[in-house]
């Protein structure tokens, strides 16, 4: 049984030390609390220490605390409750043998006493939700208490008397007033600043060894009880269990508020520098000093930078780019600037700072943010897509210098006037069309190959003659076969038809650039592959004309 109780007290102690965190702020300074439990004797019968023996009586208890120091409280206590024990003083059954003995007291003791707390900033923070103590006291104690003799059961305490010729019972009753010493141990778990739950266990020494009813070798019941050390004095145990509430410092409720002389927030205990000037007290560390977070030698209180290290003369603010004007105030501040464009450069001199400027290394107007306009047509060269020519902002600085409605930057003939569909170029006229598609009909391969027959040459130079009045256009030369074999023989004959025509227009000058070459094979017929001379139209080139 001992051991049970101490193991379930054990746990429930690292069970509340595990779970407590720091309360918001100190409980209070003194206390009311109020416990109940049960007692239990030690003394010359024997002992029930913790539970070890039955019976096992309750008590309660009132207690005040009041504060002196973080590690010391003040003590008054009240408690009341019984004690009782039962000895078995023979081994043997014997007519008239007095076979047991037992008492039971009402006690009441005030106590006045002390506490030493642990939770006084050395072992655990004050503000601890956990907080066990050490306690002793001394003071008075009142005990009445009845002791009866006789035989099993025990409620049969009787004495046989030959002048009855039977049993009579057989008891004593003492009444004492004494003193007393105390000590014990215990500990609060605070639930909020104020409610606290408490476990203790307190024994009580008195400076009597009669009221249990054994102070001699001999059990004699007839003897009178008197006060006389036998063996050791009476003692009983409280195990208790209650409620503290915290009262405040003066009695006005409330949790408590250590000293703090200067009121920077850090109590006197802790303060290193007491006497703190106002403006400072915000501002402090946790020893109550004037604070220098980012050590720059400026305290806090007139550091307007006050984790980044800086200069006296910026209010403790860096000057990263040393233009003597802080960081907080720079716009750039890693480039040395001017005052007047707060902290920025002006590289090209041209009343623009770099930061707005869209052409710092060039200088420009201040209404085209620093960029120059070399045509004077109001557009920046920056975004002039005709930077010689003047336009307008809707053409992108460019003009239309053959009025055509397309403004040079997407004129492809910018001194023909043409149309949008053609990019500003001329219409290529019908009959143009046609004569292309007339020396186109007349260009022929060996059969089956992609070498040109000599009789091709005339229609090809035609082509090169028509194709130059067009310089600006691009030419696609589209090769085309018949179905007469696999698709994809017909479509690599194709190809290499249309780039043997393409080398001979190159050969006579024209411009590569404007050359593109596509076999296209057997996949866009214009006649009837069922008839050989439907097989004989789809084998052909084509030029098609673009911008």
């Amino acid at each position: 049984m001992i051991k049970n109780y101490l193991k379930t007290t054990l746990l429930s102690v690292c069970a509340l030390a595990t779970a407590s965190t720091s309360l918001a702020q100190a409980p209070g300074t003194h206390s009311l609390e109020a416990s109940f439990g049960l007692r239990e004797y030690l003394g010359d019968m024997g002992s029930s220490l913790f539970f070890a023996k039955k019976p096992i009586y309750q008590g309660g208890g009132l207690t005040f605390a009041y504060y002196l120091s973080p590690s010391i409280d003040a003590t008054a206590s009240l408690t009341m409750g019984d004690v009782g024990f039962t000895q078995d003083i023979r081994n043997f059954v014997q007519m008239n043998d007095i076979l047991f003995r037992s008492f039971r007291a009402n006690t009441t003791d005030f106590t006045l006493g002390a506490r030493y707390k642990l939770n006084n900033g050395l072992l655990l923070s004050e503000d601890s939700r956990f907080a066990p103590y050490i306690y002793g006291g001394v003071g008075l104690y009142y005990v009445h208490s009845t002791i009866r003799w006789g035989e099993y059961p025990y409620t049969a305490a009787q004495h046989w008397d030959d002048s009855i010729g039977g049993f009579k019972e057989v008891k004593n009753t003492v009444t004492d007033l004494g003193a007393a010493f105390q000590g014990g141990l215990g500990f609060k778990f605070f639930l909020n600043d104020a409610l606290a739950l408490q476990w203790s266990y307190t024994m009580t020494y008195t400076w009597n060894d009669r009221w249990d009813g054994a102070n001699r070798e001999d059990p004699n019941p007839t003897q009178d009880l008197v006060h006389g050390l036998w063996r050791t004095n009476d003692m009983w145990g409280f195990h208790s269990i209650g409620v503290s509430y915290a009262i405040g410092e003066s009695m006005g409720g409330g949790p408590r508020k250590l000293r703090d002389s200067d009121e920077d927030g850090v109590p006197n205990k802790y303060d290193k520098c007491k006497n703190t000037p106002e403006k400072y007290r915000r501002f402090v560390d946790s020893l109550g000093c004037p604070a220098d977070t980012d050590n720059d030698g400026v305290l806090d209180a007139d550091d307007d930078c006050m984790e980044v290290p800086g200069l006296p003369e910026f209010k403790g603010c860096p000057d990263t780019d040393n233009d003597s004007i802080p960081d907080k105030l720079d716009a750039c501040p890693t480039e040395k600037g001017l005052a007047k464009f707060n902290g920025c450069p002006d590289s090209d001199g041209d009343g623009v700072s770099d930061k707005e400027d869209r052409c710092p290394a060039v200088a420009g107007p201040v209404a085209l943010k620093g960029c120059p306009d070399t045509d004077g047509d109001g557009v920046a060269d920056i975004d002039d897509k005709c930077v010689d020519k003047p336009g307008t902002i809707e053409s992108e600085g460019c003009p239309d210098s053959d009025g055509d409605g397309v403004f040079d930057n997407i004129d492809r003939c910018v001194d023909k006037p043409g149309t949008v569909e053609t990019k500003g170029c001329p219409v290529i006229e019908e009959k143009v069309i046609a004569a292309i598609k007339k020396s186109a009909d007349g260009i022929y391969f060996d059969n089956g190959k992609a070498t040109l027959k000599s009789s091709s040459y005339k229609n090809l130079d035609k082509l090169v003659d028509i194709l130059n009045e067009y310089p600006e256009a691009f030419v696609e030369i589209q090769g085309h076969t018949d179905n007469v074999g696999s698709a994809d023989a017909n479509k690599t004959l194709s190809q290499e038809r249309a780039d043997a025509v393409a080398e001979y227009l190159k050969g006579k000058g024209f411009d590569a650039n404007r050359l593109k070459s596509v076999g296209y094979g057997q996949e866009m017929p214009i006649a009837d592959n069922k008839t050989s001379k439907g097989r004989s139209i789809n084998r052909r080139v084509e030029f098609k004309l673009t911008y």
